[in-house]
């Protein structure tokens, strides 16, 4: 039997190590601290550095090109003179140098012209956390109920006065819409639509672009108003950091919506309530959701269905079509054509979703297969068609909001083009005709290192719109009210079963 000796790897008592323990993290702590310190420096001098006008064009014309090539919704909307128009008014103001912030906004109107929801932009990492780490923030998340600015989050200090559901009048002087008036051009949005605008400017996003507007404010003094109450308050309220904004400092308990999860409910013997706010696979096994809820429709012989999807933003291709499959025993065209311009489609034409879609180059664009434009095509998701006893065949009502974007859009579509459903609430957030998604290529502008995420695949829903650019508009116009909100009211739920009982 061999007997092991124990050792120690330290050459020193443990009081020694102690202390070399001690002057080691000492050590650590200061070049952490010289470090955070090298970083701060380094992102103030290049956040606040200024780019050349020489670059700045460079910039501009690089991001102008690459839209021209791959994005079809630069000129859709917009003849090519008008938006041409407006993108040279856009470069003349590129005279002289600027820094980042200032270039990321003049960038984020032309991202507006192409009249597209889905293209993004955003600033360099360094950029950002500088911006970040300046106690220069609107503490508030707030939402748009009707006309009304409504205070749903505080991340910053208690303040007597701030309160979850007071309304916002004016900050610094400025009255709320005149400052909404200013944030507006900088949210695109999809064709004309005014309600995504209105429903992507609250939560954070408000205090995101009200800094990029108006700068760096040291003072925030807010006039408000209670619900029920004529009287305005004012109120001074310090600005925190970007860094602040997490979920252990919010103030207020969330307010929760019928309209944000997923849901079945019976209300009474003829009238059930089906709630779909996503069609993203991340956020629910829809085909099990689907099966389930509507066996539950049909074993109880449920003549009103409400179906709500005015907080569905989208999500995977395919969901929207399966869930129009419950509700219609014909397979219809839902495209006239799926399309893309050349540059992305040569670069990409290899991938195996491209050859399983049967994409195909012609003179100009690029085509997807005409398989793939009808109701029974359910992309990678490899859905079945629903068992033909479950499609339902009673009454239909849709509510929708600005919210309802891209694929939750596209399911809207389908219901009006086919007249089958009623729809109570507010013009949907992507227009009737369909929308630019899909595949996307990010580029990052050489000077700037600015990044755009440009769409690249052209959804033309099967229909011919009387306006063109708008949204699937509602058969009775129902805003979630500033009342409803306060509450926990699903308005537009409320006025459906009004409508069906009365």
């Amino acid at each position: 039997m061999h007997t092991v000796t124990s050792f120690s790897l330290l050459p020193f008592s443990r009081a020694t190590y102690k202390s070399f323990e001690k002057r080691h993290h000492q050590k650590i702590i200061l070049k952490v601290f010289l470090l955070v310190i090298a970083i701060f420096c380094f992102t103030t001098v290049n956040a606040q550095k200024k780019i050349s006008s020489k670059k700045l064009h460079e910039d501009f014309d690089y991001l102008i090109e690459e839209l021209q090539l791959q994005h079809q919704g630069l000129y859709q909307y917009v003849g090519v003179q008008q938006t041409d128009r407006e993108i040279d008014s856009i470069r003349q103001t590129l005279q002289n140098p600027m820094t980042r912030l200032e270039f990321y906004k003049k960038l984020r109107y032309v991202i507006g012209l192409t009249n597209e929801g889905h293209t993004s932009i955003a600033l360099p990492n360094w950029t950002m956390f500088k911006i970040g780490i300046s106690k220069s923030f609107l503490p508030l998340a707030v939402k748009l109920c009707d006309q009304d600015l409504i205070v749903t989050q505080n991340f910053g200090k208690d303040i007597n006065g701030i309160t979850n559901g007071v309304k916002l009048i004016a900050i610094n002087d400025k009255t709320i819409p005149e400052i909404l008036e200013q944030l507006y051009p900088l949210i695109p949005t999809d064709g004309f639509n005014e309600t995504s605008k209105h429903e992507w400017v609250g939560g954070l996003h408000f205090s995101l672009l009200y800094r990029l507007v108006y700068g760096k404010e040291k003072k925030l003094e807010l006039q408000v108003q209670e619900f029920g109450s004529n009287a305005i308050k004012k109120i001074s309220i310090p600005p925190i950091r970007f860094t602040t904004f997490k979920n252990k400092n919010a103030k207020f308990k969330s307010k929760h919506f019928d309209y944000q999860e997923f849901k079945f409910e019976a209300i009474n013997d003829s009238i059930a309530y089906l709630s779909v706010p996503s069609f993203s696979r991340d956020d629910s096994n829809h085909k099990d959701f689907f099966q389930t809820s509507f066996k539950k429709i049909d074993s109880l012989n449920i003549k009103h269905l409400i179906l709500d999807v005015q907080a569905n933003g989208g999500g995977t291709e395919g969901t929207e079509t399966l869930l129009f499959s419950y509700l219609s025993k014909e397979v219809i065209q839902k495209y006239k054509q799926v399309t893309m311009l050349q540059k992305p489609y040569h670069k990409n034409k290899h991938k195996h979703g491209y050859i399983e879609d049967d994409w195909a180059i012609g003179d100009t664009i690029a085509k997807r297969g005409e398989y793939t434009l009808f109701t029974d095509y359910y992309s990678d998701l490899y859905y079945e068609k629903p068992d033909p006893e479950l499609i339902y065949s009673g009454k239909v009502y849709v509510l929708i909001s600005g919210a309802t974007f891209s694929g939750g859009a596209e399911f809207a579509s389908l219901m009006k083009m086919t007249d089958r459903a009623v729809f109570i609430g507010e013009e949907t957030g992507g227009t009737y005709e369909g929308n630019v998604s899909g595949y996307s290529e990010t580029i990052t502008l050489p000077y700037s290192k600015v990044e755009v995420d440009i769409p690249t695949v052209h959804f033309q829903m099967n229909v011919s719109p009387e306006i063109k650019g708008r949204g699937v508009m509602p058969d009775f116009k129902v805003p979630q009210s500033w009342e409803a909100y306060l509450y926990m009211k699903n308005a537009k739920k409320e006025f459906a079963i009004e409508l069906i009982t009365e």
